[in-house]
């Protein structure tokens, strides 16, 4: 039997598949996923998640949420909207919101590279870095976008995230190695 929380990840990942595929049809991925974060930032609101999560007052909020956000949904996004409430599906927003991201990216064929550097990196080398990447996998048709996060406390290098994966070239990373090979 499914735990709960399985439960609510499967659901969330058959809304986000239906959301691309609508999205994909009509060419608005980016209206759509803007829809999600908006949606989460207001649901993740300290206040608005205590009443959206109280049984009584549930349908009221949901209502107010649902009449200040119709004038600027598109008829698709407004039954979406009356849909999750109808389901109580609010809950659900965020991993919504998570495996859409997640299934756009796969269906695009898209990588996203989070790299953590000391300083902003050139356009020459997110270039250099991009293609490096892409010889290393074996279907080229990726498109690799690429975050630069700044972060001076490494020292020097970078560091890779690639999905789950890190690839740590951080100067302070060798030197962590390095006290720990010596007091070994």
């Amino acid at each position: 039997m499914k735990s709960k929380n399985q439960y609510h990840c499967l659901i969330a990942r058959k809304y986000a598949q239906v959301i691309l595929d609508i999205a994909i049809e009509n060419n608005m991925i980016s209206y759509w996923q803007s829809i999600l974060e908006f949606l989460v930032k207001l649901i993740n609101t300290n206040s608005i998640y205590k009443l959206i999560t109280h049984p009584i007052l549930y349908n009221q909020i949901i209502n107010i949420i649902i009449s200040t956000c119709v004038d600027i949904f598109n008829s698709q996004s407004k039954s979406f909207l009356l849909l999750i409430s109808k389901n109580k599906r609010f809950n659900i927003l965020p991993s919504i919101l998570f495996y859409f991201k997640y299934l756009k990216n796969k269906n695009l064929k898209s990588i996203v590279v989070n790299v953590t550097s000391v300083k902003k990196l050139s356009i020459q080398q997110k270039d250099n870095l991009s293609n490096k990447i892409l010889s290393i996998l074996s279907d080229k048709k990726y498109k690799i976008r690429l975050n630069n996060i700044i972060n001076s406390n490494i020292i020097g290098g970078i560091i890779l995230r690639i999905n789950n994966t890190v690839f740590d070239g951080s100067i302070l990373n060798h030197l962590n190695q390095l006290e720990h090979f010596l007091k070994n």
